[in-house]
């Protein structure tokens, strides 16, 4: 059995911490760098488990109501959508941030 990784974008912490301890119950996985993080996650090539795990991170995307999310497979970036992007919780995190002063 080979294995191959995938890496997800992943633009908050704690957002990178829960999709790391989902996804570490069944695989290997890690955050990896600071923001954006990365989360790099285990699979076995030659099975069915590279389409597992892709399921199992478009249902966190849906869960989180992320939208989206980029991942790096095989020296290539993609696009994983899922569910519906939550437009007013994006709106509020933005005013929570400080404004920038010029």
């Amino acid at each position: 059995m080979i294995l191959d990784q995938v890496f997800v974008e992943v633009s908050d912490f704690p957002e990178a911490a829960r999709l790391t301890r989902r996804l570490g119950q069944t695989r290997t996985a890690a955050v990896l760098g600071d923001d954006p993080y990365v989360v790099t996650a285990a699979f076995s090539t030659g099975s069915n488990d590279l389409a597992a795990l892709l399921r199992e991170i478009e249902s966190w995307v849906e869960d989180e109501r992320l939208y989206a999310v980029r991942f790096l497979l095989d020296d290539r970036i993609y696009m994983l959508e899922a569910g519906e992007a939550d437009w007013d919780a994006a709106a509020d995190a933005l005013r929570r941030e400080t404004p920038l002063s010029i």
